[in-house]
């Protein structure tokens, strides 16, 4: 076989998975038009308690802790450890229920177009599945030799970002606010900056009670460690100089006024082993996966050559 016809199958076989598990998109403005929408009928709450509702759609909590199961490890790891995060998931998937219900409704899924499209879906999802089953990744795989063994040759791609930990007092503007409530604002923030620079009120006091950032409010103004290019580029620049334990403002940014403080900061750094290598197992994973995926494909297409009928090719249309 000559080598151009081994790169055209190599070619092929990684891009026969793509094939496989490409969906079908309708972009906007798609030539199918919307039938008269009903008004969906109350769903039965007949899984468990309800975790949310929208009108009549309920969202159970077993509804939900059954999509949490079959996401991602990460991601549900991710979605559990962040509160605000976690809701707005929930949020999202009563949204899609609701319009899920409002679609059947309207007899959607009874369309020959959409019938057409939602086969293509669940055929494609089993391609998916049934890769995912055949190229699985051994249970002991990578081993921790591995795992230090690519540590130590991307280390100078593991940097951590120069980042800070400020606190702020954040006093909403609107952008069409007349100059009488501005004037307020910057009397204010001004006022709540003399307190704390002559000592005369807590910085994290005065922010749990007047700062407008509520999830930064209820910790005293602390924002936690942003990385410093995260920043709005006007408080960015406001830090610039500033020293642990140091205020400054009121900053002016397009949301409003700052008084800044900044608790902390750290220069760029190399992540330790210890911080990376859960990323880096599931990379190495990720990596063999997509490996067997694919030698799995060039497997089928060397023993089970395709060929095309080129005379019915031609009179595609």
């Amino acid at each position: 076989m000559s080598d151009h016809a081994m790169l055209n199958r190599k070619l092929f076989a990684t891009a026969l998975l793509g094939a496989l598990l490409g969906a079908m998109s309708i972009a906007p403005g798609a030539v199918f038009a919307a039938p008269p929408v009903k008004e969906p009928a109350a769903v039965a709450d007949d899984k468990g308690p309800p975790l949310a509702r929208m009108g009549d759609v309920v969202l159970t909590v077993a509804e939900f802790q059954r999509l949490m199961n079959y996401s991602n490890k990460e991601v549900k790891k991710q979605l559990l450890a962040n509160p605000e995060l976690l809701r707005q998931k929930i949020r999202e998937a009563l949204l899609r229920k609701t319009m899920l219900v409002r679609a059947k409704a309207s007899k959607w899924d009874e369309r020959p177009e959409v019938v057409y499209l939602m086969q293509r879906a669940k055929d494609g999802l089993l391609v998916e599945q049934f890769l995912e089953n055949v190229a699985k990744v051994p249970a002991d795989f990578p081993d921790e030799a591995l795992v230090r063994k690519t540590y130590q040759e991307n280390k100078d791609k593991l940097q951590s970002p120069p980042a800070v930990n400020v606190a702020q007092i954040f006093l909403k503007v609107e952008p069409n606010a007349d100059e009488k409530s501005k004037q307020e604002a910057v009397k204010n923030a001004e006022k709540y900056l003399g307190w704390i620079k002559k000592g005369d009120a807590d910085f994290s006091t005065l922010a749990r009670k007047h700062s407008q950032h509520q999830p930064s409010a209820t910790q005293g103004g602390d924002m936690g460690w942003v990385e410093v290019n995260q920043l709005l580029p006007e408080v960015r620049k406001a830090l610039e100089g500033m020293k642990a334990g140091d205020v400054g403002g009121p900053v002016v940014s397009g949301q409003g006024l700052h008084v800044i403080k900044l608790i902390a900061s750290r220069e760029a750094a190399t992540r330790t082993y210890e911080e990376v290598r859960e990323s880096l197992v599931n990379l190495l994973i990720s990596r063999r996966l997509q490996e067997n995926k694919d030698n799995y494909l060039k497997e089928m297409v060397e023993k089970y050559p395709i060929s095309l009928t080129e005379e019915n090719v031609n009179h595609l249309k």
